[in-house]
């Protein structure tokens, strides 16, 4: 019930809010940077943030709010669960420049686009466009996900569906998606969705989750990229990215075989986050 509520409401505050921006921006009626697109744009982005709320609160049966709450502040959790969330954004940029590098035949020339303190200010503000994403994608979709599926598995039809409400983003002029693959974009997603499962499911921090997500996102924004006609860093990006979360998800074997199936979590015992 939980999951479902989830759905219905993140799809319709996002679609409703995003279909329209599309129709306007298409029309020439608003633009990136204005305040009628900026207010659409960021109402669609909360839509997994309210829609994690209202499921939350909608299915108080299942768990408390405060049980929600104790895993979207836990801090206190394996050390590599932090490499993971901040090391991995950088290393996937980096390892995706000196793939294009050494595979790329002609002449090429590296960029970036911004100074290297640039990241700090740019992780704030990805969290706000992305990171508040992984309350409830992670917050919800995935643990009841788990509950029918095995994690790897349930990575994936999350990550499928995560893919898909990203859809109207390539209709709307301004915003990053517009313009490029929607089949490279859902791999890279599918990646995203493979590591964010490994994370949570060692740390159970919905706040670790959303670290990542802001931080691969100002990573990428930095743009530190390899020019060239033969250049094709986004693809090996994508590559690295899905080769990682399957690697990861290898490494904990039963997050493929082992039964997701388990009864309503009820009565649990709630403590102050940890």
């Amino acid at each position: 019930m939980r999951l479902r509520i989830y759905i219905f409401t993140t799809f319709a505050i996002s679609l409703t809010s995003w279909g329209i921006l599309a129709h306007l921006s298409r029309a020439g009626i608003t633009a990136f940077g204005q305040p009628r697109f900026m207010l659409l744009f960021s109402l669609g982005g909360l839509g997994p943030t309210i829609g994690a709320y209202l499921a939350v609160l909608a299915t108080t049966a299942q768990s408390p709010l405060a049980e929600y709450h104790q895993r979207l502040f836990r801090w206190r959790v394996d050390w590599k669960c932090y490499l993971a969330a901040f090391g991995l954004p950088a290393a996937l940029v980096l390892g995706s420049a000196t793939l294009a590098i050494v595979f790329h035949s002609g002449s090429y020339q590296v960029v970036m686009s911004r100074p290297w303190f640039a990241l700090f200010p740019l992780f704030v503000l990805m969290i706000f466009f992305g990171g508040l994403e992984e309350l409830g994608w992670r917050g919800v979709a995935q643990p009841e996900m788990e509950r029918l599926l095995p994690r790897a598995p349930a990575a994936i039809a999350v990550g499928i569906i995560w893919a898909v409400w990203h859809l109207p983003l390539f209709y709307v002029p301004g915003v990053s998606q517009y313009g490029t693959s929607f089949r490279v974009f859902f791999l890279r997603v599918l990646g995203n969705a493979l590591i964010l499962a490994w994370i949570y499911g060692r740390s159970k921090s919905i706040l670790l989750c959303g670290a990542f997500h802001a931080m691969r996102n100002a990573a990428w924004a930095m743009g530190l990229t390899v020019q060239g006609r033969q250049a094709n860093q986004q693809f090996f990006e994508t590559c690295l990215g899905l080769a990682c979360g399957v690697l990861l998800m290898a490494l904990d074997w039963g997050s493929f075989t082992r039964s997701g199936k388990r009864g309503p979590a009820r009565n649990l015992e709630v403590r102050s986050p940890v």
